[in-house]
């Protein structure tokens, strides 16, 4: 029997694959948080190049296929993806465009957290099982994040503090833990304060999504259409606050450890004012500030990164 060779096949899988991974998204929680790790490794190692790349790959594969491969799923069986076409947000709308099928999307999401996990594995071998431990906790955020019964996205408060900040956090850590197997103090608060600063950009992603969400079967409680419903508010508090929760971490780590700290309050502050300001009735200026903050969490990385190139602080 012929076979038929389908051209515009690799280039729709392709095309798929980047939708997937949101490069956006990548940038801007991923490669963040590991750049930060790295700046703030309080040692380095021989073969640090090779274990932070893998760190990066890693989080990768477990932000871009496995979090928004699920989260794609069943976000477009519940119905917020479908309702949500007009906004920048919405998913990948991989499966909307016809890129990928159903059951293709699944076995990206396994085949995705197969080789993360593997590279996991290889990983803990060489620098040990605390980074196995970090990768472990992380996956199971991921999975969580989307995956029913937990579902943890379409609950208010879980799906930031049990979906959310855990990887953010041990994102900076791995990182830290690859370039020299040790942590400090430092270290940890800027983990902590990534993670923080990481929940305001979701919840701020999120505000766009409000009226999708709460449409969906089931709902999709994010917070901030939880707090929009019950007090009858714009939604855009909650990652005015998380950005005022880092905004306070920060200076206190500034006034404890280190001056260089004093960036991420600024950082957080301006996320703060950004998020408040937010017109929830204009779609434009919804999706203009989620693309602020997403701005300012690489920001934040940028400036360590420039601090240390110049020995500053």
């Amino acid at each position: 029997m012929a076979v038929h060779w389908e051209p515009q096949r690799p280039a729709r899988w392709a095309e798929a694959a980047m939708r997937l991974g949101r490069p956006v998204q990548l940038v801007t929680w991923t490669a963040s948080t590991v750049a930060l790790g790295a700046v703030w490794a309080p040692r380095v190692l021989p073969g640090w190049p090779l274990a932070l790349a893998a760190v990066l790959v890693g989080g990768a594969l477990l932000q871009g296929y496995v979090t928004h491969g699920l989260n794609d799923l069943y976000d477009w069986n519940s119905g917020t993806d479908r309702l949500n076409v007009g906004n920048y947000l919405g998913g990948s709308q991989a499966l909307r465009l016809g890129l990928i099928t159903v059951n293709e999307l699944v076995r990206l999401v396994v085949i995705a957290g197969g080789l993360g996990l593997g590279l996991l594995i290889w990983l803990a071998s060489w620098r040990g099982a605390v980074l196995g431990g970090m990768g472990l906790v992380a996956l199971a955020s991921a999975v969580l994040y989307s995956l029913p019964p937990a579902r943890l996205c379409y609950r208010p408060l879980a799906g930031e503090w049990l979906g959310i900040f855990p990887p953010m956090v041990l994102g900076v850590l791995a990182a830290g833990w690859a370039m020299g197997e040790r942590w400090s103090p430092a270290l940890v608060a800027v983990a902590l304060i990534q993670g923080v600063i990481c929940n305001a950009s979701v919840m701020q992603h999120h505000v766009v999504d409000i009226d999708a969400d709460w449409r969906a079967t089931p709902q999709k409680r994010t917070s901030p259409a939880a707090w929009q419903r019950l007090y009858g508010r714009k939604g855009a508090e909650v990652p005015t606050v998380y950005a005022a929760l880092a905004a306070v971490m920060a200076a206190g780590a500034a006034l404890a450890l280190s001056p260089r700290f004093w960036w991420s309050c600024l950082v957080a502050v301006l996320s703060g004012l950004v998020a408040s300001g937010t017109r929830v009735d204009d779609p434009r200026d919804r999706n203009a500030r989620d693309w602020w903050l997403k701005g300012l969490a690489v920001v934040h990385a940028l400036g360590y990164g420039l601090m240390f190139w110049w020995g500053l602080g």
